[in-house]
Formats: structure tokens, sequence, C-alpha cells
């Protein structure tokens, strides 16, 4: 006996691209805020502990510059790309249609994309030569190179999927007439609204 067919199908590939993307976004999001506390508080101990104790964390700087600051970056990048909090120039957009602003977003996400899907191949190229030479940094704890530079190419590669997909829906918005995606707003248009 066939199914019938129901008027509402399922999320299309993009949809469901997009909302993996979303909950990848969303942990690496967990994990940057994880780490902008752990930066907080090894800051702290370590200012309490110079300060009051003359007995200053060794490994704070290490820890700081190699992963809690490049991990706040690297793992924020696609969703700040997502909420539109990147620095943007949209001078040209004030002049131009609706339409001509899909072209642009299209267009820049797309070479946008292909020069993060170069810096996310050389960057994991990187991560694996560390990790097949057991390389280590060298200072006083000799940590793996490979667990500092493998967040470059998680965060490169998120940001080039968002730079897709973001890619895909201005241009299907273009072909469609459809919004699939929002264009970002015009800095300064919120002050225009009644």
């Amino acid at each position: 006996m066939e199914r019938p067919m129901s008027a509402v199908s399922g999320p299309s590939p993009y949809e469901r691209l997009r909302r993996v993307v979303d909950a990848i976004d969303n942990v690496l999001m967990v994990i940057g805020c994880l780490m902008l506390f752990a930066l907080m508080f090894v800051v702290v101990g370590d200012v309490v502990l110079r300060y009051l104790f003359n007995a200053p964390l060794q490994w704070s700087y290490e820890v700081i510059s190699s992963y809690l600051m490049p991990g706040l970056f690297f793992f924020a990048a696609s969703h700040t790309l997502k909420a539109h909090a990147h620095v943007a120039v949209d001078i040209v957009h004030n002049y131009v249609s609706r339409r001509t602003r899909y072209v642009l977003e299209a267009l820049v996400s797309v070479l946008a994309a292909l020069v993060f899907l170069y810096c996310t191949f050389v960057s994991a190229r990187n991560t694996w030569d560390d990790l097949a030479t057991a390389a280590t940094s060298t200072s006083g704890l000799a940590l793996p190179t490979w667990t500092i530079s493998l967040m470059l190419p998680i965060g490169f590669g998120l940001l080039t999927l968002r730079l897709f997909i973001n890619a895909i829906g201005y241009i299907a918005t273009l072909v469609t007439g459809r919004e699939v995606t929002p264009l970002p707003p015009i800095s300064g248009t919120e002050e225009l609204t009644p």
C-alpha cells in the first residue's frame, strides 16, 4: 500500500545543512564561552598569586596565548558571521537595489568561502604535520603543537561552510524570488525606521 504524500514535506537539504552547521556553531560557542571564563579565572588567579604570594602561575601565558585566545577567536568566527557582527563596509548598499545587494552578498560570500577554504586546507595540513612529527611547543609545558593548531582548521572550516551556505541562500533567493537567506542589515538603518 502506498503512503500518501503529505502536503508538508520535511526540511530541504539546504535547511538540514544549515541546522547542522548551526548546531556545531552552538557547541563551539559554548566551548568559547567556557574558554572565556577559564581565561578570566586564570588571569585573576595569576594576578592574585603574583601580587599577594609572589608565586605567579608559570603556565598562564602559554595557556592564554596558545589555547584560550585563539579558541575564543576561531570558535566564534562562524557564529559572528551568522549574527552579522563582523565589520562590514556597506556604503554601496544604500545606493543599490535589493536584488543587486543579493548579487553582491552572493559574490562576496563565494569569494570569501574560497579564501577560507584555502586557509582550512593549509591549517589542516599544518595541524596534520604537527601531529605526524609529534612537534611540541618550546615553552616549559612542551605541549603538542597540533593541539594548539587544531583550532584553526575547525574555525576556518566552519566559517567556510557558513559562507557557502549563505552564498547558496543568496543565489536561491535570486533564482526563486523567495527569501531563503535574509540580507544583513545596513548599518545606521535601524535609526531610520519609525
